[in-house]
């Protein structure tokens, strides 16, 4: 199991969610440059359906 993200890596990738929603996209790939290393990335965003909801929230609490 992987730990529990930070509050501002969860608020990041909040934002990023929204850019890409508003820009009508569910999908991006980029690289970054982090501690001097480049790293692909590749965000892809899939609506969870409305009957897998409470197994989601349960894995936060």
């Amino acid at each position: 199991m992987q730990p529990p993200m930070t509050f501002e890596m969860c608020r990041a990738l909040t934002q990023l969610t929204r850019q890409l929603l508003g820009a009508g996209e569910r999908e991006t790939h980029t690289h970054v440059l982090a501690k001097g290393q480049v790293y692909r990335v590749v965000v892809s965003l899939e609506p969870v359906p409305a009957d897998q909801l409470h197994d989601v929230i349960n894995r936060y609490l």
